[in-house]
């Protein structure tokens, strides 16, 4: 579990401090499988889930069965009760691996219940993860601001826009396969497909699989 040492959750914990952290939030390890559920919010999610390694989707399942994809996330990410999606029986939340993935649980009453000792540590780690609750603000506010777009070709362009920005480059990386990227943008994939084909004829992007560039002065 040292992987996830110093790591945002836990920057500025000694490594001793780390270890009594885990016994006191009786965190437990697991693996999971490209695919695999790791939780399920309509089921009741009493924890608070660190991605180590790999990558997991946040995911809702209509009822006709088609899937939206709220959220990615990437080591360091967090999910869990505090922090995340409201389950309801009709809500159809999950998180799913999108890569073989280890993830750390931890107990949320420990965390918003510490100790009578009032540890700095566990005064640490509160301010830690009330900073990550503030990062995922701004992310979730991202994503409003995308879905707020009108069009496809609006979409594309801002979630673009946002990508470049956060990379500090009008070349980046797509996190999203094609597939998924539609089921993120809440768009037809065909129609997106097309869409983008007509940006490239115009000169706006250049798409080579999975990376993108970016004509600002087109835009």
């Amino acid at each position: 579990m040292t992987e996830y040492f110093q790591k945002k959750l836990f920057y500025n914990i000694s490594l001793d401090e780390y270890h009594k952290l885990l016994t006191c939030l009786k965190a437990r390890e697991r693996h999971f499988l490209n695919g695999e559920t790791i939780c399920d919010f309509d089921q009741g999610f009493h924890s608070i889930g660190i991605l180590g390694k790999g990558s997991a989707l946040v995911v809702r399942y209509e009822v006709n069965g088609t899937r939206t994809i709220l959220e990615r996330l990437e080591p360091q990410g967090l999910f869990g009760q505090f922090i995340s999606y409201q389950g309801s029986p009709l809500a159809g939340i999950s998180v799913v691996a999108a890569a073989p993935c280890d993830v750390l649980f931890i107990d949320c009453d420990c965390i918003s219940s510490p100790c009578s000792k009032a540890c700095f540590h566990h005064s640490q780690l509160i301010r830690n993860l009330l900073g990550m609750i503030s990062d995922r603000a701004l992310h979730l506010s991202q994503r409003v601001e995308v879905l707020s777009q009108r069009s496809i070709r609006e979409k594309l362009i801002c979630y673009f826009l946002q990508l470049a920005g956060n990379q500090n480059s009008q070349e980046f990386t797509l996190p999203f396969t094609m597939v998924d990227l539609a089921d993120y943008l809440s768009i037809d994939r065909s129609a997106m497909t097309r869409e983008m084909k007509h940006m490239k004829e115009e000169g706006l992007i250049e798409v080579n699989r999975k990376q993108i560039r970016l004509h600002l002065e087109g835009i």
